[in-house]
């Protein structure tokens, strides 16, 4: 009778551990609230929340950047689920103190890589850490990709008028690879 007891005992805790981990992958969307959506269709938008509820919701280590081009005055945080609480993407948007000019800085994380998006193009740089990251978009509004651990990251940054375009690209590496320091 005591080797069933410990059988049963070690059926209930893989099956436990095995639920548990489970659970880590898929979004956690008890603190979320789920937007109006046609049933059955994805992507599922929710209702825009706060850093620290993103940080717990999400089923990946979601790291941020330290270092931005400016003083950050006000950031939203996104979470969109494009299957089954499995492909989950965070769309986090910074902004400065506005003075007239529309900048902002969009850093996406997700686990997967939407079809309407490309990783890799032909501007290539390097990131701090030896990541390979790509650059894509305009002078105005650059674009730099990268992917790192099974995770896609992808960082825009609208640029203030008459500013350095150069310069400001080098701030926009600056912030990425500021997210793995």
């Amino acid at each position: 009778m005591k080797k069933w007891g410990w059988f049963v005992f070690v059926i209930i805790a893989v099956l436990l551990a095995g639920c548990s981990s489970e659970e880590k992958r898929t979004l956690n969307d008890k603190n979320l609230t789920l937007q109006d959506h046609p049933k059955g269709a994805y992507p599922r938008y929710y209702d825009q929340v706060s850093k620290k509820k993103t940080l717990k919701a999400v089923p990946f280590s979601l790291e941020l950047p330290d270092r931005l081009p400016f003083k950050v005055a006000l950031s939203t945080y996104q979470i969109s689920d494009w299957g089954e609480k499995r492909n989950i993407l965070v769309d986090s948007v910074f902004y400065p103190k506005q003075e007239g000019q529309n900048v902002y800085l969009a850093y996406r994380v997700s686990n997967f890589l939407p079809k309407t998006e490309k990783l890799e193009t032909k501007d290539e740089v390097e990131l701090s850490d030896g990541t390979d990251a790509y650059f894509s978009g305009s002078n105005d509004l650059p674009i730099l990709a990268w992917k790192k651990d099974g995770l896609f990251y992808r960082m825009e940054y609208l640029i203030k008028e008459d500013t350095d375009r150069k310069a400001e690209k080098t701030k926009l590496i600056e912030a990425a690879s500021s997210v793995f320091e």
